[in-house]
């Protein structure tokens, strides 16, 4: 009859595999747990604190980690079976009635229900939260399982926030913060397995925009999106060995961009935006899209993962395909400030209009 853990497995059936023992069936996980894992407990201590929290998914109980949460509050999880259609509009229903739903899903199936985010959900402002896991490349899944589509798809609901968090406490942080919207869609994204480090800011912006690295003159902004920031500042790192200085920021709220963010373009040479999700209407689309909307003509270069199918490999190896290291953005961009390459960064002295300037923000403390 095969496996036997996975024949008694009768909660999720082996549904998400992963790297398990070969003779108990338990998960093999890693030292730092996962974004998942990280989610999953949050879930649990904000349900003893709000009752009107509830979660629902589209039977995916278990690998989105909503199973501590219906273990403790039977009563306030809903599985739907595979119709994530029906998740989103009952989530919208349940909002209007009082409710603040968590819709926990994986964020290549929320293609399946756009039009319920958007006219169910989005349309009438429902306040819905949605923890989309195995956001961006997600590796050997194969190229129906890359969460690359949702920052294109999702950031055209009017209203709708997105949250793109760095490390684990970035979404804890951000979770709870998506909670406290009543009046729109909130969306949380993490990828697929082990929790990036903690990186810790250098100062939080009024806006609650992160500065996690300031190297010498503004020269290059590089606008990290969620765990890219990581790659953002070891960017930031190489291009100081070139003499070329930089500022490093992770918006944290990705969608709308934040007045600090314009600001921060205005004052730099080069901007340089950096997400693991299709570059076609993505984060920095839309990042260019604002500040010429602002009179800020800043070159924006937007660094994300072409718009194909991509084949089953690691995501390392994606991402390398892609040009997403460090080591071949900070190349590009040395060219762009030398002039070599397209777009060219602006001069170095050109003057930059105050009014603008001022956006980049003060720090809470000011």
């Amino acid at each position: 009859r095969g496996f036997r853990p996975a024949v008694e497995d009768e909660a999720d059936q082996f549904h998400a595999v992963g790297r398990i023992d070969p003779i108990t069936g338990e998960t093999i996980g890693s030292a730092g747990g996962t974004w998942t894992d990280v989610f999953s407990r949050e879930l649990v201590d904000v349900g003893g604190e709000r009752d009107d929290v509830i979660a629902m998914t589209a039977a995916m109980l278990r690998p989105t980690g909503l199973l501590p949460f219906s273990q403790r509050f039977p009563d306030r999880v809903y599985d739907v079976g595979i119709a994530e259609q029906h998740a989103v509009a009952s989530a919208a229903g349940l909002a209007y009635g009082g409710l603040h739903p968590v819709v926990a899903i994986y964020a290549t199936f929320m293609n399946r229900a756009f039009d319920q985010m958007l006219m169910d959900v989005g349309l009438h402002r429902a306040g819905v939260t949605f923890v989309l896991d195995r956001a961006g490349v997600t590796g050997p899944d194969g190229p129906s399982h890359h969460g690359i589509w949702d920052l294109a798809m999702l950031q055209i609901v009017p209203h709708i926030r997105i949250a793109v968090p760095r490390d684990a406490e970035r979404l804890r942080e951000e979770f709870r913060e998506a909670l406290t919207v009543e009046d729109a869609p909130t969306v949380v994204r993490f990828p697929k397995g082990a929790v990036a480090p903690d990186l810790p800011a250098l100062e939080r912006l009024a806006d609650g925009v992160d500065v996690l690295a300031r190297i010498d003159e503004q020269d290059v902004l590089l606008v990290g999106i969620g765990p890219m920031a990581h790659v953002a500042v070891e960017v930031a790192e190489r291009l100081r060995a070139q003499g070329i200085g930089s500022t490093v920021i992770d918006p944290r709220w990705a969608i709308p961009v934040q007045r600090s963010v314009i600001g921060l373009a205005a004052t730099h040479r080069l901007v340089i935006t950096i997400e693991d999700g299709i570059r076609v209407g993505g984060i920095g689309t839309r990042v260019r899209q604002v500040l010429r909307e602002s009179g800020v003509d800043t070159a924006v270069d937007e660094l994300g993962v072409p718009d194909e199918f991509i084949d089953h490999a690691g995501r390392e190896e994606i991402l390398r395909d892609a040009g997403l290291t460090a080591a071949k953005i900070a190349q590009d961009v040395v060219a762009q400030v030398l002039g070599t390459r397209l777009p060219i960064a602006r001069g170095a002295g050109e003057p930059v209009t105050d009014d603008i300037a001022d956006l980049a923000g003060r720090s809470d403390e000011d």
